[in-house]
């Protein structure tokens, strides 16, 4: 692999203390039959990463932050970057990917993505399989990867209660999404972008509210796309494994949901439920409100009873409601230009 300044496809990539997992996604980079230009923003690591970065690929750009930033405000840097090197090139041609460290690409997977963006212009961004992967130690006390087929995500989906999941999730893959390539939107967890696409879902130069920091930026992302006409796809030939640090939510009952909400870290599940509020501020239309509502309140309201018993929940509240005006100014923004109607919104609300 090299940084081919022709490359038509910027591979982003967010780290902090990502060594564990850096260098087999960047080999599996390596494996790539297609040219790639390569960014990683380093959010003040200290496990070395920016210096294994610059031994062993010194043409990868390295953006170093002072401090970390977050997943949003990062990833939004590099996309900067990407269209900056393309400001003569027709966008719809060009492709960003955003990709999680804990990432590990097949040798034909952005291959496959980018030829079927290239054959449906109609689509605007693409998930792979993301199939899960693990770390184990072998005898020597060396790290391998243990590559699965069960199901970590097969694109980014909303429940009627419009509770957030990846399809598929921890179901073993035997092809029953194969046939099913509409998807509400892109899992950020790897995730190819029209770039056009990027740069008409942006406002000040943020495509991911930055606000987020980090979880559920994703959704906001899909559910403005979804409101500006946009539309996106799996694409089942691509497949990638993802190390998953928090467990993903598949479409599980309320209670399934809430434990694995008790078993986050207090950060993250702060994180999750100030931004879930925000998501619903910013995208959520009247009529997808009244639509949704017998599923939705029971949901809301059983989160704000066991948010009683967590502080980091309780928080996440409590901040979510002090973000208020600001969300809702940007609602009022996005929602002026929606594109879609509620008829070809509601079939994904059931």
């Amino acid at each position: 692999m090299e940084n081919n300044p022709e490359a038509v496809v910027a591979v982003n990539i967010v780290a902090w203390n990502s060594m564990n997992y850096l260098p087999a996604l960047f080999n599996s980079l390596d494996d790539q039959d297609m040219p790639l230009r390569v960014t990683v923003v380093d959010n003040a690591s200290t496990d070395g990463c920016g210096q294994w970065l610059g031994g062993e690929y010194p043409f990868v750009g390295v953006l170093r932050n002072m401090r970390n930033y977050g997943f949003a405000r990062a990833h939004n840097q590099a996309i900067l970057l990407a269209l900056s090197w393309w400001k003569e090139a027709d966008l719809s041609k060009r492709y960003i990917l955003v990709c999680n460290p804990d990432v590990e690409l097949a040798p034909d997977c952005l291959r496959h993505m980018y030829d079927y963006l290239e054959s449906h212009p109609e689509i605007q961004a693409c998930n792979p399989k993301l199939w899960r992967a693990h770390l184990k130690y072998n005898d020597s006390d060396q790290k391998e990867t243990v590559k699965t087929k069960v199901i970590d995500a097969m694109g980014l989906f909303l429940s009627r209660s419009l509770r957030p999941y990846d399809r598929g999730a921890e179901e073993e893959d035997h092809g029953q999404y194969d046939e099913k390539t509409d998807i509400f939107g892109c899992t950020g967890a790897c995730a190819l972008y029209r770039a056009s696409a990027v740069l008409a879902a942006s406002e000040d130069q943020q495509f991911f509210d930055e606000d987020f920091f980090a979880y559920q930026e994703d959704v906001d992302v899909a559910w403005r796309m979804r409101h500006l006409g946009m539309r996106a796809a799996l694409v089942p030939r691509a497949v990638a494994w993802h190390h998953r640090g928090a467990p993903s939510s598949g479409k599980s009952g309320w209670l399934s949901a809430w434990i694995r909400r008790r078993n986050k870290p207090a950060f993250i599940n702060f994180l999750s439920t100030r931004n879930h509020v925000w998501v619903l501020v910013k995208n959520l239309t009247g009529r997808e409100f009244w639509h949704c509502l017998l599923w939705l309140m029971p949901y809301e309201l059983a989160k704000l009873a066991a948010a009683l018993f967590s502080w980091a929940a309780l928080k996440g509240y409590w901040t979510a409601l002090a973000g208020l005006p600001k969300m809702l100014k940007k609602r009022k923004k996005w929602l002026s230009v929606m594109h879609t109607t509620y008829k070809n919104q509601s079939p994904w609300f059931t």
